[in-house]
């Protein structure tokens, strides 16, 4: 029976406290007038099964999982893949899963899913119910073949995907880190020259008597400010990192960068490339699943982030729904590589389309391959010549007073 607390005025004016057992707050309160206690306060007291619970609901809630890697869902895509192939339910699977996580937040996503599932709900619903772990790529793959029937060949086809995906992105970051960190080096080295360096020779440029060149001038007052207010320098440094980070993320400016960065040549083509490459892979996953060819382009658009390529695509998806064929249709948007658009045209005349999207999936790959290496050494070169021209810049402030007090002597 449930336990109430109460404090309570006796004969009007005594206040005391005490617990009493009632099924129901109002038998609560007849039971103190019962007893002629003019009740102020009640509340039910938790029992230990009450606060277990509420203890529960909070770890759960504090638990949910928010986002995976891309090779934690990799990891748990495959497993139950594998899984559901050997015959046993989606249930047992991810139970399994759940038992054998090498990462916390896979188990929890697993008996996550698995609660949603005997609650009733279908798969690509739990799918869906967890936008901040899947994508909605993931969830509508998942729903054309849970439809289909083919559920763990789809899984199989995402696991490709996403490994797709993390190659990509791994050969990006890979591409922009080594001139990002040389990049950073000649700011810091710059940064300690004009800071440091630079005061250290005032007393010598004084001796001569002479004005200084204005980029020595320059340097030195920099110099002198720095070393004064060099709490200055972070938040130069985080000014700069802010305002690219606000150029990337406006969507005024967004635009503008997506519209002029497509005329920069070999860039250009790296960018649209990798877009592409990604494009071609979901569009092939998704018609293999049995999803439309429309609502395949709209779900591969989504990965595309520039809006002028985003805006192209989702044109071409317009185009198909008035008729168009594929190939028309994405021949119009004007990135898509001539040849590939050969191959797409052949495949919906011989009705291989699906083999035909992934020769073109290989071409695009091994283009992109080739401009990664191309701009891996074109960075070499272009980054000599930037540190170069910062070093003679440096070198010409530093020296140029020395060389001249030394004609003067001569």
């Amino acid at each position: 029976m449930p336990v109430f607390s109460y404090t309570a005025l006796k004969a009007g004016k005594d206040i005391i406290n005490g617990k009493v057992e009632a099924l129901s707050l109002k038998e609560a309160r007849e039971a103190l007038r019962g007893l002629n206690l003019i009740p102020t306060k009640i509340k039910e007291e938790k029992t230990s099964k009450d606060k277990a619970e509420t203890k529960k609901k909070s770890t759960e809630k504090k638990d949910k999982v928010k986002s995976l890697s891309i090779r934690e869902k990799i990891d748990f895509t495959n497993s139950l893949s594998v899984l559901s192939k050997t015959g046993i339910s989606l249930v047992e699977a991810l139970f399994f899963i759940e038992l054998n996580a090498g990462s916390k937040k896979v188990a929890l996503l697993s008996a996550e899913l698995r609660r949603l599932l005997l609650s009733g709900a279908s798969f690509s619903e739990a799918i869906l119910n967890m936008p901040e772990v899947f994508d909605q790529v993931y969830a509508g793959i998942v729903r054309a073949g849970e439809e289909s029937g083919e559920l763990d060949t789809t899984l199989e086809r995402l696991v490709f995907l996403l490994n797709k995906q993390e190659k990509l992105k791994s050969k990006v970051i890979g591409t922009l880190i080594y001139p990002c960190f040389i990049v950073l080096l000649a700011i810091f080295v710059s940064t300690v020259m004009i800071t440091f360096v630079f005061p250290a020779f005032k007393e010598t440029y004084a001796q001569s008597g002479r004005n200084l060149p204005w980029i020595t001038q320059f340097f030195m007052d920099s110099g002198v400010f720095l070393r004064k207010y060099w709490f200055v320098i972070p938040l130069m440094f985080a000014s700069v990192i802010y305002s690219i980070y606000f150029l990337f993320t406006w969507p005024t400016s967004r635009k503008f960068i997506d519209k002029y960065v497509l005329d920069i040549p070999i860039v250009s083509m790296f960018i649209k490339y990798a877009y592409l490459s990604n494009f071609v892979s979901i569009l092939k996953v998704s018609f293999d699943a049995g999803i439309p060819l429309v609502d395949g382009i709209l779900l591969a658009n989504k990965t595309v982030t520039n809006y002028e390529l985003k805006k192209a695509l989702r044109e071409s998806a317009s185009k198909i729904q008035h008729g168009q064929s594929l190939s028309t249709a994405l021949r119009l948007t004007g990135f898509i590589p001539g040849i590939v658009m050969c191959m797409i045209a052949t495949g919906e005349e011989s009705g291989q389309l699906g083999e035909t999207l992934y020769q073109s999936e290989l071409y695009i790959d091994t283009q992109l391959e080739r401009l990664i290496e191309l701009l891996n050494k074109l960075f070499e070169p272009i980054l000599l010549l930037v540190i170069g021209c910062i070093v003679l810049v440096l070198a010409l402030a530093l020296y140029l007073p020395l060389f001249q007090n030394y004609s003067n002597m001569m």
